[in-house]
């Protein structure tokens, strides 16, 4: 699912997504029951394990724990740090029907 994400809210500073900011043409990719990937734009990739979501008339908010790509240990596929806690609301671009 393709669409803009806006980061209301992360608990590490030095995390990839930043507070407050808009990310353009993200990638969200709801791959299992646990874990999901985030990819923006600018390439880097974002590991999401979601908590609550609600949908909303244009937009879908979330609460999740996450984890940049270079956290997750290879060998193991854990991760190798603690989860950042993040509330993101992300709105899709919708494909206008030709009808």
């Amino acid at each position: 699912m393709n669409g803009n994400l806006k980061v209301q809210s992360v608990s590490v500073d030095s995390f990839v997504l930043k507070q407050k900011r808009t990310y353009k043409n993200v990638n969200i990719h709801f791959r299992d029951e646990d874990n999901h990937t985030l990819k923006l734009s600018n390439g880097k990739i974002v590991i999401l394990n979601i908590h609550s979501l609600v949908i909303e008339a244009n937009s879908l908010s979330f609460e999740a724990d996450g984890w940049s790509e270079d956290q997750k240990d290879p060998v193991t596929k854990g991760f190798t740090a603690p989860a950042t806690m993040l509330n993101l609301r992300f709105y899709p671009h919708y494909e206008k029907s030709a009808n």
